[in-house]
């Protein structure tokens, strides 16, 4: 299972920076980019003007022995915020073979060469404006020997209740010390809500050409493919619960909200990996 979502990682390097961590996205499906925490540094840089002083803590295990957590803080009377994201791993065994000029066989056995530890990171500068807010990202990655270092910078802006986000608009770039270079391509999210009485709809729908792995897909031809999310939260008060839809992956998530301080959970079901977790925290001063 590890090498499975390792593998997908160094071979797709976009995917590993678009892992959710805002627990409350998860249980609404991934479909809520209205987002008025410090989590907009990361998804929605516009909302920085509608939000106060802020701090944003998320965290998930991923998969065995796969985790990543992100924090961010939005400043005080200023319309930017930095962030950092994480996903690790660690005890990865890189194995070789004693002659690496014949394949495996029962007189040439793999054995472990080494055990190393996987890092992808992205530090955010982000800043809104009058009528957009864009996000400047610094990405590294690295395992064993190999690292890269690169630049991006995600677009957003709103309507109302309607939401823009262009992640990665000018194609991010990672630069190998192998002298290889790669291109992370955009990702255009749009995403609506409504709310009515303790009730809030969420919808959005998201264009990429980076090859997708899901296998709940909208449409998908080629490298080209477009999502679907929806989901709902009911607010009861000091609680909210959630639920939703990402294609065909159920979610679903819960809240507690007092005073300047919420703790969200989300949940959603992997067809390969079963269940995985994300869990938030949101404290404004």
């Amino acid at each position: 299972m590890l090498i499975f979502f390792i593998s997908q990682f160094l071979n797709f390097s976009g995917e590993v920076y678009r892992v959710e961590l805002d627990a409350r996205n998860i249980g609404l499906g991934s479909s809520y980019y209205n987002v008025n925490s410090a989590s907009s540094i990361f998804y929605n840089p516009f909302n920085i003007n509608s939000i106060d002083e802020s701090l944003f803590f998320g965290f998930g295990l991923l998969y065995e022995g796969i985790s990543a957590s992100a924090i961010s803080y939005k400043f005080k009377n200023r319309p930017y915020g930095v962030g950092l994201y994480l996903v690790l791993t660690d005890n990865i065994e890189l194995t070789s073979l004693p002659d690496t000029s014949r394949p495996p066989s029962s007189d040439n056995r793999p054995y472990v060469s080494s055990v190393e530890n996987y890092i992808a990171s992205a530090l955010y500068f982000s800043i809104a404006l009058k009528n957009f807010g864009v996000s400047a990202k610094l990405l590294y990655q690295g395992i064993s020997k190999y690292m890269a270092l690169g630049i991006g910078f995600d677009l957003s802006t709103n309507f109302k209740n309607f939401s823009i986000i262009f992640k990665d608009f000018v194609p991010s770039l990672l630069y190998w010390n192998s002298k290889s270079l790669e291109f992370i391509p955009p990702l255009i999210i749009l995403s609506s809500s409504i709310n009515y009485k303790n009730f809030l709809i969420s919808s959005s729908f998201d264009f990429t050409t980076l090859e997708s792995r899901e296998f709940d897909r909208l449409i998908s031809l080629n490298r080209f493919s477009i999502g679907f999310s929806i989901g709902l939260e009911y607010n009861l008060g000091i609680v909210s619960i959630r639920g939703g839809f990402k294609g065909a992956r159920p979610s679903f998530g819960f809240g507690i909200k007092y005073k300047n301080y919420s703790i969200d959970y989300g949940s959603f079901y992997h067809r390969d990996l079963g269940l995985t977790h994300r869990t938030s925290l949101y404290v404004s001063f």
